[in-house]
């Protein structure tokens, strides 16, 4: 009668152990959550393929790196960034470094490389060739968006003053509009903001001074107990694409092969 007991006892824990397992498989089959903005093309674009350049990279990244993406959300720059500092998201993308939040991130091997520059009115006198060229000016760069380089050194020292509407379009038309002297964009997200705000690019001058250059990533918050898998697969599946020449391919096909990094 014992030994029936024990029996019954034994094949009922691993039964309970079989159940446990086959949940913590499902739940983690359901895969994670990632965020980004939907105004930055070609990086990312709802109205774009695939989403832009950069959700295209990164779900055929998290593809070969076996870690399964759940849902994207796309949300405003500074929601997502917060969401995801808070853990409620699992990682968003692209974010540069910045001493802030190393304090509060995990930052992939870099997606793209960002190349700043200031963009002012052609018949403006503002001319940038040099920092002290920037001192005492009002920049334009939106709300979410990280400020980096020179620009972020002069902002600190509250000898720079910024204005930060809800992306890049307003920034420009702000620039029309004699409200701000330059803005601060990279080339790509400067071409398509100037067409978005119905602007003649002859209006505008692209000031030679790089004013910033920075690496961009996926994030995932230092909070979230995933996190050191999240970044490795990313990171293994990002070097899978580079390696077998999809990276460059993906590039190739949104028209960005002039800002392909040397040795991609």
């Amino acid at each position: 009668m014992r030994r029936e007991w024990l029996r019954r006892v034994v094949s009922l824990f691993f039964l309970v152990a079989f159940f446990m397992g086959t949940k913590g498989a499902w739940a983690q089959d359901k895969g994670i959550i990632i965020a980004t903005g939907d105004d930055y093309p070609p990086i990312t674009s709802q109205k774009l393929q695939y989403g832009g350049l950069g959700l295209r990279i990164v779900m055929r990244a998290f593809e070969l790196g076996e870690l399964p993406v759940q849902k994207v959300k796309w949300q405003p720059w500074a929601r997502g960034y917060s969401l995801t500092k808070s853990g409620v998201i699992d990682a968003a993308f692209p974010w540069g470094p910045t001493p802030e939040r190393n304090h509060f991130f995990y930052f992939s091997d870099p997606i793209l490389h960002m190349t700043n520059y200031a963009y002012v009115l052609e018949k403006s006198d503002v001319s940038i060739h040099q920092r002290e060229d920037l001192k005492g000016k009002v920049y334009c760069n939106p709300n979410g968006y990280g400020d980096f380089g020179v620009i972020k050194e002069l902002k600190e020292k509250n000898l720079m003053t910024r204005e930060a509407p809800l992306n890049m379009v307003s920034c420009f038309k702000m620039l029309k509009q004699g409200r701000v002297d330059l803005v601060v964009s990279p080339k790509w997200d400067a071409d398509y903001a100037i067409s978005g705000a119905k602007l003649n690019m002859e209006i505008i001058r692209r000031e030679p001074m790089k004013v910033a250059q920075t690496p961009l990533s996926l994030i995932v918050s230092l909070k979230n107990k995933r996190g050191p898998e999240i970044i490795s697969a990313f990171n293994k599946g990002l070097k899978k694409l580079k390696e077998t020449g999809e990276f460059i391919r993906i590039y190739h096909e949104f028209g960005f092969d002039e800002f392909l990094e040397p040795n991609s």
